[in-house]
């Protein structure tokens, strides 16, 4: 399984790429833009984005430009936000997020959101 994390600080993409990697997750992290197209470009196709909310306009960019990108049209979404930023739910909607989750998140509630949208039959990780 491939994980592919947006945006945050590098704090927070470090700390959610351990919880993922630990579950078996090939994890990569992108930053901004740049880096997601080079992800992109290279051939990785995740199973699951998971980004943060930041107060700049650029996360919903960055999310709008990968749903828009052919191979990421049915890759799920999740959004970790502060409870203050819960009222931009419709735009990260439209954005194309799956779910999102209120911070601070345990590592229980992020891998079982993740399993949820990566294995709705399931709800749980197959093996591979």
């Amino acid at each position: 399984m491939k994980a592919l994390i947006v945006d945050g600080g590098q704090a927070l993409r470090t700390m959610v790429g351990y919880m993922l990697d630990a579950e078996g997750f090939d994890v990569r992290h992108a930053p901004g833009t740049h880096e997601l197209m080079g992800f992109l470009d290279k051939g990785f196709s995740p199973d699951v984005v998971v980004a943060f909310q930041s107060k700049s306009a650029s996360d919903l960019t960055h999310l709008r430009w990968l749903k828009a990108h052919p191979a990421m049209k049915r890759v799920p979404m999740v959004m970790v936000a502060h409870k203050e930023d819960l009222e931009r739910q419709m735009e990260w909607r439209e954005a194309g997020v799956t779910c999102w989750l209120t911070w601070p998140i345990t590592h229980e509630q992020l891998l079982e959101m993740v399993r949820m949208v990566v294995f709705p039959e399931k709800g749980r990780m197959s093996e591979s």
